[in-house]
């Protein structure tokens, strides 16, 4: 029977084990790399994260496994996946000088890009004036941070 195996991740988003359920000898009650409290469930409405994806004839695995940044069944956030946007917007908060307008614009936008919607690409090109505003440094943490939580056709209309 095909399904997903069970994931376990720190609530920064380290992935411990995509395949926590098949192999517990893999997990950790903390995070080895940042010392956070893991998870296997959502935190909202406990369903379990999906791991890798196993058919009848095995364990699929394309590329590197990302956590999921929304649950797919209730559609709330992850932690991941709040931290990072969180992070980033308090980055651009104190290392930029933009008004009060501009900063509610970059918050929608910036989790606007993280879902895969009809707003995608207008949110992109907001995006990509607000990381011109603030100069290199700051742009380029706040790429640091968001990478893993942005959906793949925002990063191609940002970054190419």
């Amino acid at each position: 029977m095909d399904t997903y195996r069970v994931a376990q991740v720190c609530l920064n988003g380290h992935v411990v084990t995509a395949l926590a359920d098949v192999q517990p000898e893999h997990q950790e009650a903390f995070c080895s790399k940042c010392g956070e409290v893991t998870i296997t469930n959502c935190p909202n409405c406990s369903v379990f994260i999906r791991g890798r994806y196993q058919s009848e004839y095995g364990i699929w695995t394309f590329g590197k496994y990302q956590p999921p940044a929304f649950c797919h069944n209730c559609g709330e956030p992850f932690p991941w996946t709040e931290r990072k946007i969180a992070s980033a917007i308090e980055l651009v908060e104190v290392g930029a000088n933009l008004s009060p307008e501009e900063m509610q614009q970059f918050r929608s936008d910036l989790t606007e890009l993280t879902k895969d919607s009809p707003k995608t690409q207008v949110a992109s090109l907001r995006f990509k004036k607000v990381m011109g505003k603030v100069g290199k440094s700051i742009a380029s943490g706040v790429r640091d941070i968001v990478v893993d939580v942005l959906t793949e056709s925002a990063k191609k209309a940002i970054w190419g």
